[in-house]
């Protein structure tokens, strides 16, 4: 009969801890969705603000940019009408109304109509169609002054420049667009479609030394920019990378806690099995608090928890930094010691058993007391899951014969070199 009841029990006790269990398990999967969510969350929202620097923010920089390289532009303009040398064929006022005057003000306008665009009707065509305008502008206004300077070698060479700026931004289509508007505008000139200046005035060295001079400031200016631009996006990097981080951290911890999860436990219980040989000592203990029900039937449930707080600030006390803590399940904690035998970890189990005898926790009026199983792994032992079967058998018998003590599910090691059960208990 008292065999019978004992069978009964054993059956109940299981289904009730399959029940924690799964009730754990949904907890972890519920969590993995949650952290999903929070995941999805937090890359449309990154990927929303990238998107805005990398557009918007890239295009007031091109902006001013621009201007700083106009009245640079002028400015050369200015030094070469200075070094002109009147020819019949042009006198320093024709020089001064078709290479410095018109494309000045040509320049000037198209920038302005840029800033217009980008201030004025920016919210209303949208980012995309701005930065489309923007390249088709930046483009004329180089085109501009390629067919103004037609008689410089390689001057068309400048009309590459958008073509670079357009990898900055993270959509590819830019770049296909600048790449097309490149060789159209290219196109145009070489086919006079945009009409070169009829006069070819002879470059001088000052010339060609003013025109190099002026293109290597431009170039040191935009790098200074897109240096700028490389920063925000580490930047930025670097700030995904934290809430990610933290996303992940919040995912595998116990709310209440900050105990690892059941998910994470098992996790952590495989990679140090892995680890575990004869030198590197492991061990494994499950605590479970004794009449917790009862607790939160008669003092309440944030007594309970308070009582669950102060247990795992024991555990915590008790701990070294290469052990790991977990809340396996509602009043149940998962301890794997690592490094530690099973004289050392049997010590550490029962300091916590006797501290939490010890503790008072307010609107308790009664002794709180837990019930510890616990095993030192056999190096062979590379199943978490068969492993805590063990551990939660020796837990098993530390509630059945008393509660309050520690149960060892030890092994001992034969003359034949087999290994035997040997229990002892406090």
């Amino acid at each position: 009969m008292k065999e019978g009841l004992n069978k009964v029990g054993r059956t109940l006790r299981t289904a009730g801890r399959v029940l924690s269990v799964k009730h754990t398990v949904l907890q972890s999967d519920y969590a993995d969705m949650h952290q999903k969510e929070l995941g999805e969350n937090l890359r449309t929202m990154t990927n929303r603000n990238i998107a805005y620097v990398s557009i918007s923010e890239w295009n007031r920089k091109v902006m001013r940019w621009i201007w700083i390289c106009i009245g640079l532009v002028i400015f050369i303009e200015m030094l070469l009408f200075i070094f002109y040398q009147p020819v019949p064929e042009c006198s320093k006022s024709q020089y001064w109304e078709t290479f410095v005057l018109r494309p000045s003000v040509a320049i000037v306008l198209e920038a302005l109509f840029m800033e217009v665009v980008f201030r004025l009707f920016g919210n209303l065509l949208g980012e995309h169609v701005v930065t489309v305008v923007f390249l088709l502008m930046q483009f004329l206004l180089l085109g501009t002054v390629v067919a103004v300077h037609s008689s410089v070698p390689y001057m068309c060479m400048i009309l590459t420049y958008p073509v670079i700026f357009a990898n900055v931004y993270r959509e590819k289509i830019f770049r296909y667009i600048a790449l097309v508007m490149c060789v159209m505008v290219y196109a145009a000139i070489t086919y006079e479609v945009i009409p070169s200046t009829e006069f070819k005035p002879d470059n001088s060295r000052e010339v060609y030394l003013v025109i190099f001079i002026g293109f290597t400031i431009v170039a040191f200016s935009f790098s200074k920019v897109l240096t700028s631009v490389v920063v925000n996006f580490e930047k930025e990097n670097q700030k995904i990378s934290e809430e990610k981080e933290k996303i992940l951290e919040i995912s595998q911890r116990d709310s209440m806690t900050g105990l690892y999860n059941h998910k994470l436990f098992y996790e952590k219980l495989d990679e140090e099995l892995q680890r575990c040989d004869t030198e590197h000592h492991l061990s494994l203990v499950i605590i479970d608090i004794d009449n917790f029900k009862s607790i939160n039937d008669t003092f309440g449930h944030a007594t309970g928890d308070n009582v669950i707080l102060k247990i795992v600030s024991i555990i915590r006390e008790n701990m070294e930094e290469s052990d790991i803590a977990a809340r396996y399940g509602g009043e149940e904690f998962g301890l794997i010691l690592v490094g530690k035998g099973e004289m050392e970890a049997f010590n550490i189990a029962e300091r916590i058993r006797r501290s939490v005898e010890e503790a008072t926790v307010e609107g308790v009026e009664r002794k709180v007391t837990i019930s510890l199983g616990m095993m030192e792994v056999r190096p062979k032992d590379k199943n978490g899951i068969l492993l805590f079967k063990e551990v939660d058998a020796a837990l098993y018998e530390a509630k059945q014969t008393g509660k309050n003590k520690t149960v060892c599910r030890g092994w001992k090691k034969g003359k034949d070199n087999a290994y035997s059960y040997r229990n002892f208990s406090s």
